[in-house]
């Protein structure tokens, strides 16, 4: 915003609405208003002209209202049309003219304050959205009943105060469209129980299916533990069969008790063991090469099968049609004989197909990993497949044998107070909601910092009553609703009866603040890079501990994490710009960056991986790092990066080649 307007002097001045209710002036809605009227005729970026009308209302409502203690919203309106006027903005100005007289119309045709928000919401699919006619008609359905949910939940669900404060950009309640629908959010299933013998085939449908009840992405925790059964199942199978055959056609299966033979193989419960514990039944030579030979090529048609089901299952996931087609899978914790079989083929997998946009593998890094595998993933990440990796020994993502999952884009499920265990698998982000901390910034510049701390605590207020509401609505939810994710899919959901709420299992999961905007908040209120990366600390470690407090006092799982998704911040940085106009370096982008852009050029790696692991420890609930590396970066390269990088305590991590 200019400096030179000066709110305080309307700091007292009252709105009197159409229904008679006063309330405080608020500038920052008629930056919204302004918007909209805007985004109706244009999509491109007209940041500049909407602050530009926006200066404009406000200087002449100082000037003409300064001494008043009172103005009516019609008066407001009134204001902007005259600006937008005098601005030469014609078609925006029918825009808003128009909007009013419909609105108009609308109240005096619903009588009711929520038929005419839905009447509104309807509106809103035509006017802010025309791409939507360039869509197929199922995509615009979809459109229209998302519309209607959000505003549902808007009117009847969420408190009028968190509302407005989406509204005009202080917080973002993300996923609204789906709060009352009951969707969960990000959500390690277990899988265990579709592991069958029809594999890969009802793990297909079983992923597919629930992303019906799954509005984010869908994680798959440790794929070489999960298909160990499979396996050692299909081995052992396929060595009794080729092995009852060889030695039926060399002649020897009748001087043989094959069923002791079968008994000794069910009793295996690996594959790596030597054909010398069939020497009882082995009388010479030619005998123990068909056990041998039986064995390699029982081992080989493992090999080609796992490839096979693999490639079904990464092309099904990749290819699926629903709205939100996000997978992640994780690899690289389990280093038995039959887990780093499985790591192989899952990596050969990888290299054999395209690059997957919507399954995205993180793989885990330990102390002890193998050197094999670390040099192959990095060969597949200079190739530009889909991957990124976890680190499981550090300070804050292990635990009793139990270690932290991440999603792709590094958000994280692992600490959980309210009950004995950590753990990740079966969980969920129930709900996020972000902090506009880009918007503190701007407003705490020629602020001090308590004042500015004082402001933050409002804002998390409101993020925390929104993140408790929204957990009440999906709470409620009968486990009935669900079709798959409640069915030994959730941990503990074997507890819930026919006709239950969910409450009781969704609230395992956790509550996710994220901050967005953070290494702009720090770029207005400090100008030294050092001062500004210690504020970026402080401000998390502010934030963890608050969320700390909010877990104790209602006995929910609140994290915090750092907010990476583009439509949040980009909505954001839009509300922003309009309010305050263009800031160099911190509102003259698309979107609010994050704080991996600290060090621009990440000369100092070190450095920089030692500053990002302090961060993410406060994280609980993630974030995304993001490092470029050239085309021609050495797989030896990229080894010594992950080494670093564990040695100083980073959890996530994600390297993209530079064009």
């Amino acid at each position: 915003m200019n400096n030179l307007i000066d709110l305080t002097k309307i700091k007292d001045l009252v709105v009197v609405k159409r229904s008679g209710q006063r309330v405080d002036f608020n500038n920052n809605k008629i930056a919204v208003a302004i918007k909209k009227a805007f985004d109706q005729i244009s999509q491109d970026d007209s940041e500049k002209e909407i602050n530009k009308v926006y200066e404009d209302v406000l200087k002449y409502i100082i000037d003409n209202y300064e001494e008043r203690k009172t103005i009516n919203v019609e008066d407001i309106q009134d204001i902007i049309e005259t600006k937008l006027k005098e601005n030469k903005f014609d078609d925006v100005y029918f825009a808003f003219s128009d909007y009013r007289i419909r609105r108009a119309a609308s109240r005096k045709a619903f009588g009711i304050k929520q038929q005419h928000k839905f009447a509104k919401a309807i509106e809103r699919i035509v006017n802010s959205n025309k791409e939507t006619f360039n869509n197929k008609p199922n995509e615009i359905l979809l459109d229209f009943g998302k519309t209607i949910a959000a505003e549902y939940t808007k009117t009847y669900i969420l408190d009028n105060k968190l509302v407005r404060a989406h509204e005009e950009g202080s917080i973002y309640i993300h996923n609204l469209d789906y709060i009352n629908l009951g969707k969960l959010s990000s959500t390690h299933l277990i899988f265990d129980n579709v592991i069958k013998e029809d594999f890969p085939n009802s793990f297909i449908i079983e992923a597919l299916d629930a992303k019906n009840e799954i509005d984010g992405e869908i994680a798959i925790d440790s794929i070489d533990y999960l298909l160990t059964k499979v396996v050692i199942d299909r081995f052992k199978k396929e060595f009794k069969r080729l092995l009852q055959k060889y030695l039926e056609v060399a002649g020897y299966l009748e001087y043989i008790n094959f069923k002791k033979v079968e008994e000794i193989i069910d009793k295996e419960s690996i594959t790596s063991f030597e054909t010398d514990i069939f020497n009882s039944f082995i009388y010479n030579r030619r005998v123990k090469d068909i056990f041998e030979s039986a064995y390699n090529d029982s081992m080989e048609f493992v090999l080609e099968s796992l490839k096979q089901d693999l490639t079904k299952i990464l092309s099904s996931l990749n290819n699926n049609y629903k709205e939100n087609k996000k997978y992640v899978i994780s690899i690289g914790c389990d280093d038995s004989f039959e887990g780093l079989i499985i790591n192989n083929c899952y990596l050969k997998t990888l290299e054999n197909i395209d690059r997957l946009d919507n399954v995205t593998t993180i793989f885990i890094v330990k102390k002890d990993s193998s050197i094999e595998l670390l040099n192959k993933v990095s060969q597949l990440v200079i190739d530009e497949k889909n991957i990124a990796f976890a680190f499981v020994d550090n300070s804050y993502n292990k635990e009793d044998e139990k270690y932290a999952e991440y999603f792709s884009n590094g958000k994280r499920i692992f600490e959980n107070p309210t009950y004995d265990d950590k753990g990740t698998k079966g969980r969920m982000i129930v709900s996020s909601v972000s902090i506009n901390m880009g918007r503190l910034g701007l407003k705490g510049i020629d602020k001090s910092k308590e004042e500015f701390y004082l402001e933050l605590d409002e804002t998390l207020e409101l993020a925390k009553n929104a993140l408790i509401s929204i957990f009440e609505t999906i709470g409620d939810k009968n486990r009935d609703n669900y079709q798959i994710i409640f069915k030994h899919n959730i941990i503990d959901d074997d507890k819930l009866e026919p006709g239950q709420k969910i409450r009781k299992v969704i609230k395992k999961g956790v509550l996710n603040i994220e901050l967005a905007g953070l290494y702009e908040c720090a770029m207005c209120l400090e100008n030294d890079e050092e001062k500004r990366k210690k504020l970026i600390y402080d401000i998390i470690n502010y934030v963890y501990l608050k969320s700390q407090k909010y877990t104790s006092e209602s006995n929910l799982n609140f994290v915090v994490s750092e907010t990476n998704k583009y439509r949040p911040l980009k909505k954001l940085m839009e509300l922003d710009k309009a309010i305050y106009g263009i800031r160099k370096d911190i509102t003259d982008k698309t979107i609010y960056g994050r704080i991996d852009n600290i060090e621009k050029n990440k000369n100092d790696m070190n450095e920089f991986f030692e500053y990002i692991g302090k961060c993410q420890k406060k994280l609980t609930g993630g974030c995304l790092v993001e490092v470029h590396i050239s085309k021609n970066t050495s797989i030896k390269k990229l080894v010594e990066y992950l080494n670093l990088a564990l040695d100083k305590d980073v959890g996530f991590i994600k390297f993209s080649v530079r064009k």
